[in-house]
């Protein structure tokens, strides 16, 4: 079997939906190919994963224009004459040289899966960049299910670098409309989140149940609710500010309502690393009726719980998707198309709250709904629980696709 060089960029940790979705993308590669090496840039710095031999590279960034045009021109000069020189800080360069050297090491490029870096929402500008350098060195790269968009800024570069990759998937078809929106021609294939596609060892997670006395009663003896929730203020888009006084009037209403009827809270933090969102939850838990998971343990062992509860209520996208992943009925908050667009393919649209309309009724009348509709949504989850796991997996079978096309393997 033949080793390929493997080089994921624009990827995303600290967040246990986007260790998720990478782990899953690397555990499936190394299935059908365990000699394949790969590094991997992450957009934060000092990043740590659980593989040991792969090499770990932190991106480098490029300053907007308006706020320091003469860096940007500086900038723009050195990529598009000798590669040789950025001037910026000194940091910033030596990232950028690893990122280079990663360039020409690579057989084939892959852009991580995650939310929607890529586009408007997030200003990530560096990400368009990288596409272009890996363009240059006539490097093959495919999109491995992200979302994207919407475009309003920089149409004309993103529209290039998205028609010069080798291929295109995604996760919903929002952002495959916002591409159609940009005018982009070339094919774009719709799968699933990549998440769904690698299973958990039941084996260990039980074992790091084991840790926690008193959890796996807490969560089995009565009906347990797992609960994700977000301030926002993390948010690039100023606008969801506005969102936290309702965001927590919702859920400090619904936890109030699930306690006083006999139902268990369990926090599930998605959040980990250098971010946390562990301490903003336990503000919700009223008394003994609440619990929360450590952030510390990983993806797989959130799978695991999730799959013992009765429900879940998530604002996370993620802890939806594992909850899907596990045929465990949730209802979904929605602040980007990545959540919506998935309740709109999967079909439970109606168990979906928009973040608009967010507020303690219209929360609480979804939890009612899928209450009444329990039974019917379990079996419908349970039901489709494959398909989902075979629509996540035609990204892999689509990447090993191209490594063939490109004389790879």
């Amino acid at each position: 079997m033949l080793s390929m060089n493997l080089f994921i960029f624009g990827a995303n940790w600290y967040n246990h939906g986007d260790e998720s979705a990478i782990r899953s993308m690397i555990d499936e590669i190394r299935e059908i190919y365990p000699k394949s090496i790969i590094k991997i840039e992450f957009n934060q710095s000092g990043v740590c994963i659980p593989y040991r031999d792969i090499e770990v590279i932190s991106g480098f960034t490029i300053p907007a224009k308006r706020h320091r045009l003469i860096d940007y021109l500086k900038y723009e000069y050195s990529v598009f004459t000798n590669w040789k020189h950025v001037l910026l800080d000194q940091t910033n360069y030596n990232k950028y040289l690893a990122f280079i050297n990663a360039v020409q090491w690579c057989d084939y490029a892959i852009y991580a899966p995650g939310g929607p870096s890529f586009g408007d929402i997030y200003k990530q500008y560096y990400l368009v960049e990288m596409m272009h350098i890996l363009h240059r060195y006539n490097k093959h790269y495919f999109f491995y299910a992200p979302s994207m968009g919407p475009f309003t800024k920089n149409r004309k570069r993103i529209k290039s670098a998205l028609e010069n990759s080798d291929f295109i998937c995604l996760r919903e078809s929002i952002s495959k409309k916002y591409l159609r929106d940009l005018g982009v021609e070339k094919e774009a294939v719709v799968t699933l989140d990549s998440a769904f596609q690698h299973p958990f060892d039941a084996n260990i997670e039980r074992t790091k149940l084991d840790k926690y006395p008193g959890l796996e009663n807490f969560i089995s003896d009565a009906k347990c609710v797992g609960i994700t929730i977000t301030d926002l203020r993390w948010h690039d888009n100023k606008r969801m500010f506005d969102r936290e006084k309702r965001i927590k009037e919702s859920f400090e209403y619904l936890v109030k309502y699930l306690c006083d009827h006999g139902y268990r809270v369990l926090f599930i933090p998605q959040l980990f690393g250098k971010d946390n969102d562990a301490e903003y939850m336990k503000k919700f838990a009223i008394n003994d009726c609440c619990q929360i998971v450590s952030q510390d343990e990983d993806c797989y062992f959130q799978q695991f719980v999730i799959s013992k509860l009765y429900a879940v209520v998530g604002m996370r996208y993620h802890s939806n998707i594992f909850s899907a992943k596990e045929g465990t009925p949730f209802v979904s908050v929605a602040y980007e198309q990545k959540m919506s667009g998935f309740m709109d393919k999967a079909g439970f649209s109606q168990y979906c709250l928009s973040i608009n309309d967010l507020n303690s009724e219209n929360l609480l009348e979804k939890f009612k709904l899928m209450e009444e509709h329990y039974d019917e949504y379990k079996a419908d989850l349970n039901k489709k629980r494959e398909n989902f796991i075979a629509e996540s997996h035609k990204t892999t079978e689509k990447l090993f696709e191209r490594f063939q096309a490109h004389g790879l393997v």
